[in-house]
């Protein structure tokens, strides 16, 4: 019977470390540099990521700020109407003026209104896309193209 290998129970650390080959040594070295080099990568990634979310955020948010000024600046334009509407129902001297008063206001209203809510649809609208742009911009960014 051939003996393949000199095991030693009593070795130290030291002389089974230096009964292993240089290659596998040099194989380890190299996947822990391996290793380390794709955790950079990770990480270099995760940044990116963070960065494109937060970019993300930031403009979807400005939208969001964007669209709630504009509906406290028509609901305030609405108060001021109604109150205004009001005032001069108080100073109709018959009903047939009373009945002019509301009917302007009617038609005024409902004009202002639409262009109110075209306005916020173009903010949404002008919103909305500007965070789809962000998304892919910062896709492109994170993500590598392809070799083709």
């Amino acid at each position: 019977m051939t003996e393949t290998s000199n095991l030693n129970p009593t070795a130290t650390i030291t002389d089974v470390v230096s009964q292993i080959p240089e290659a596998a040594r040099a194989f380890v070295v190299k996947a822990t540099e391996t290793g380390m080099e794709r955790a950079a990568r990770v990480r270099s990634g995760a940044e990116g990521v963070a960065a494109t979310v937060y970019d993300v955020a930031s403009v979807s948010m400005n939208g969001t700020a964007q669209i709630t000024n504009s509906l406290m600046k028509a609901a305030h334009e609405n108060v001021s109407a109604t109150l205004g509407m009001i005032g001069k129902l108080a100073g109709a001297r018959c009903l047939g003026d009373a009945a002019t008063v509301q009917l302007d206001f009617v038609r005024d209203y409902g004009k202002a209104n639409v262009a109110q809510v075209r306005e916020i649809a173009d903010i949404a609208r002008k919103g909305y896309g500007d965070v789809e742009k962000a998304v892919r911009d910062g896709y492109a960014k994170v993500v590598p193209a392809k070799a083709a």
